[in-house]
C-alpha cells in the first residue's frame, strides 16, 4: 500500500535534517525512494518517530493500492476483461491491517487467479511524502518502503500455476530481495512454458547502498537478459542497470546481452525503444514523444492527479498490446511501436487519478474512457 502525505515541508528542519549526503548514504532525496531502515541508520532515528516529524504528526491524506508489479497488471486485468483473457497477480501480504487493506484493494479488481502468500510480521508499504510547493512550485514527492513480507517472499513460492501462462511478468523485483537475486532462474522456468517475459525494473536502492557508485545486477550473477523478451525502465533504472551515461547507450547495450526488446521512458521527454530478436520484430531505436492531449488537459486543469504509477500502468499498457498482439501477429512478430501507443496512453491517463489504479465503476469503463487519448495520439504522431 502506497500511504499519502500530502503536505511535507521538504525545506524544513526536520527533512533537512533526514536528507542524503551522497548518493546510496540512506538519506532522503526528493524524487527517489529510500528504505526505511537505511533511513534509520542514516539518522540514528527510530523511522515512525522520524515519520510523524517530517510530517507534522499528520495521518495519511490518502492510501492507495501500490507497487510496480500489482499497478500494471491491474491496468492489465481492466483492459482485458472481457475479452477471454485471463490475468492473475501474484505476492505477499503480511498479518496486519495493511494486508487487510490490500486484500480489500484486490477484491475490486478482475484478476481472474493468483493471490497473496500470507507471510508474519508487517505487509509491505510505501510512504509518499509530498511537497506541492517544491521546485518552485512544480511539486516532487519522496518515497520511503518499509519491505514488510515482500522480503520474505523466496522463488520456490511461486507455484507451478505462475509459469503456466502465455504471458509472464516481473514488476519491481529490486523491492523483493530474494525474487530479484532468482529472477534468471524464474525467467528460465518461464521460458520453458514457452512464455512471453517481461521485466519493468524499478530504483534499486539496496545495490545503490550496498554497492554504491557500481551497476547494478539483473539477477544474483547480472544474466538474466537472455531471458528476457521485454526490458522497461525509466532512465535512471536504466543507465543504473546497464552502467551507461545514455538511455540510448543502455538501449543497446541491453540488447547485445540478449534481452530481445527494451523501452526506456524519460518524463515528459520522448521514450526511447529497441529490438533485436525475440517475439518483437526488428526495430532501430526510435523515440516516441508523449500524448499531446492529455499534456494540454493537464495543463488546462481539466484532470487533476498525480503522477504515482504512471510508469507502471505503461507497462500495463505494453502487456496488453503484447497479449493482444501475440496470438495473431504477422509473420510471427509483433510490432514494439505499436504497442507502445495505447501503453503511453495508458501512462498519461494515470495522471488523471491520484495513485496507480482507477478503480471502475462498471468493466469497461478504463477501456473507454483511454481510447479516445490512444486515437488522439495516432493523428499525433501521423502529424509528425
Amino acid at each position: 500500500m502506497d500511504f499519502l502525505y500530502a503536505q511535507v515541508d521538504f525545506s524544513g528542519p526536520s527533512f533537512k535534517a533526514a536528507m542524503s549526503l551522497k548518493e546510496g548514504d540512506g538519506g532522503l532525496t526528493p524524487g527517489r525512494l529510500v528504505f526505511a531502515e537505511d533511513l534509520e541508520r542514516f539518522t540514528g532515528r527510530n523511522y515512525e518517530h522520524m515519520l510523524a516529524d517530517l510530517c507534522g504528526g499528520t495521518v495519511p491524506a490518502s492510501s492507495n493500492l501500490g507497487g510496480p508489479s500489482v499497478v500494471s497488471l491491474a491496468h492489465a486485468a481492466q483492459m482485458l476483461q472481457g475479452t477471454g483473457h485471463s490475468v492473475c497477480f501474484y505476492g505477499a501480504r503480511g498479518t496486519d491491517e495493511t494486508g487487510t487493506l490490500i486484500e480489500q484493494a484486490l477484491a475490486k479488481l478482475p484478476f481472474t487467479g493468483g493471490g497473496l502468500l500470507l507471510k508474519e510480521g508487517p505487509t509491505a508499504r510505501t510512504d509518499v511524502l509530498s511537497d506541492p510547493h517544491y521546485d518552485n512550485g512544480q511539486g516532487e514527492r519522496t518515497f520511503i518502503h518499509l519491505p514488510g513480507a515482500a522480503s520474505l517472499l523466496y522463488p520456490e513460492d511461486l507455484e507451478s500455476s505462475f509459469f503456466d501462462a502465455h504471458l509472464v511478468a516481473f514488476g519491481g523485483t529490486a523491492l523483493l530481495p530474494h525474487i530479484h537475486d532468482g529472477l534468471t532462474e524464474l525467467l528460465k522456468k518461464a521460458r520453458k512454458n514457452d512464455a512471453v517475459t517481461v521485466a519493468n525494473l524499478v530504483y534499486d536502492y539496496r545495490s545503490e547502498t550496498h554497492i554504491p557508485q557500481m551497476k547494478w545486477r539483473l539477477g544474483m550473477e547480472d544474466d538474466a537478459y537472455p531471458y528476457i523478451d521485454i526490458l522497461i525502465a525509466d532512465r535512471d533504472e536504466a543507465l543504473k542497470t546497464s552502467g551507461c551515461d545514455s538511455a540510448e547507450a543502455a538501449a543497446g547495450w541491453f540488447l547485445a546481452r540478449g534481452t530481445g526488446a527494451v523501452i526506456i521512458t524519460q518524463g515528459v521527454k520522448p521514450l526511447v525503444l529497441a529490438a533485436g530478436k525475440g517475439v518483437f520484430a526488428p526495430l532501430e531505436l526510435t523515440y516516441l514523444p508523449v500524448c499531446e492531449k492529455i499534456n494540454r488537459e493537464l495543463r488546462e486543469g481539466i484532470h487533476h492527479g498525480d503522477t504515482t504509477g504512471c510508469g507502471d500502468n505503461f507497462t500495463g499498457g505494453i502487456i496488453v498490446a503484447m497479449t493482444e498482439q501475440l496470438p495473431c501477429r504477422s509473420g510471427g512478430k509483433a510490432d514494439l511501436r505499436e504497442a507502445c501507443i495505447p501503453a503511453i496512453a495508458a501512462g498519461g491517463f494515470a495522471c488523471f487519478t491520484l495513485g496507480g489504479v482507477f478503480y471502475e465503476n462498471r468493466p469497461g469503463e478504463k477501456r473507454e474512457r483511454i481510447a479516445s487519448y490512444s486515437e488522439a495520439y495516432r493523428k499525433q504522431l501521423e502529424r509528425q
